[in-house]
């Protein structure tokens, strides 16, 4: 069986683009997609903005959604797969992404000798584009998949030689606002973009309001960020600084969660 490599799953949005021409550029951001869609529904306002200074956004999708639920139970699963690739290439085109790479695993395959290679890809890619800013699951996620993902990107990043990016960990089935860092992002000049690049997701949205409730949670982080502060902006997205993973290699998930919690505990509670 022939292997593909990394390169190969490339695609290029921007007409004209090249891997080469973003290899080690300043500017790049990567963003880890659990599957089609959690790119944009995560990012989508970071990406925008990224392709609007002239910088590569791009996104790697792990796995290809093929489980995904569906109204029409006449699909197949490889039919979905391909539907959903589709999508991720349109909503890719709304927020402006240089490119994206489907990796299109399968959710049992992102652990052991399977999970090892997807490692591998992630730490080859990483390598190649050398991103200011990586994006990835943040560690409250309720899903399964996405907790898999946490766990093979900071694997990742610890492989990839030379890597100094933010790893910035984006929310969607679960959030928590602890005493580590937060950073936030005004997204308020793209949030059209951003909506319709999760509408572009056609299959999702035909069993679940993702644009509305992208928009809701956007609109929420920008009101209920600041407790007694003007509310500066209308639509934000809101990272847990997660670096420390990349300055620390022997910190594990576990202990960065306890630190968090102790840390809120310790600012808020103060108990």
């Amino acid at each position: 069986m022939n292997v593909i490599s990394w390169q190969e799953k490339f695609i290029a949005i921007r007409e004209g683009v090249s891997l080469t021409d973003y290899q080690g550029r300043k500017g790049n951001i990567l963003v880890i997609a659990p599957h089609p869609d959690d790119d944009v529904l995560g990012a989508g306002g970071v990406m925008a903005a990224c392709a609007e200074r002239g910088g590569g956004a791009f996104a790697v999708y792990i796995t290809d959604g093929r489980g995904s639920p569906r109204k029409d139970k006449s699909i197949a699963d490889d039919e979905m797969a391909a539907l959903r690739q589709k999508e991720a290439l349109a909503a890719l085109r709304a927020v402006g992404a240089a490119g994206c790479f489907f990796l299109s695993r399968r959710s049992e395959e992102l652990e052991g000798e399977e999970g090892g290679k997807v490692t591998r890809e992630l730490a080859d890619i990483l390598s190649w584009f050398h991103p200011d800013e990586f994006f990835i699951p943040g560690p409250y996620e309720r899903h399964l998949t996405h907790q898999r993902c946490t766990r093979l990107s900071i694997d990742a990043l610890r492989m990839a030689a030379g890597q100094k990016p933010t790893v910035l960990g984006y929310s969607l089935w679960g959030s928590f606002w602890g005493g580590k860092k937060r950073v936030t992002r005004d997204i308020s000049p793209f949030i059209k973009k951003k909506v319709e690049a999760v509408i572009a997701h056609d299959s999702q949205m035909s069993y679940k309001s993702y644009h509305q409730g992208i928009l809701g949670k956007n609109n929420y982080e920008a009101v209920f960020w600041e407790t007694h502060e003007v509310q500066k902006s209308s639509f934000t997205e809101i990272f847990l600084d997660m670096t420390e993973f990349l300055e620390n290699p022997e910190l594990t998930l576990e202990t960065f969660i306890r630190q968090d919690f102790e840390a809120f505990i310790k600012d808020f509670i103060k108990i």
